[in-house]
């Protein structure tokens, strides 16, 4: 019960972890271009892309783990 609590928690701060990466890197590109549409592209690459990092983390932990 307390390890489901745990991973409930872990994933609830890499969520939270991503979303504030996308609103920063949106609030950047909304800065730099002043305004224009891009940026919620921006915001969506950067919570993907940290995403990515966050998981091939995890990946090479595990596998490290196994080894």
């Amino acid at each position: 019960m307390v390890s489901t609590i745990r991973l409930w928690y872990d994933a609830a701060v890499a969520v939270a972890l991503m979303a504030v990466a996308a609103l920063v890197c949106g609030l950047i590109a909304a800065v730099v271009t002043g305004g224009n549409s891009p940026n919620l592209l921006v915001g969506a690459i950067a919570f993907l892309g940290t995403g990515g990092i966050m998981c091939s983390r995890i990946r090479r932990t595990l596998r490290a783990t196994t080894q």
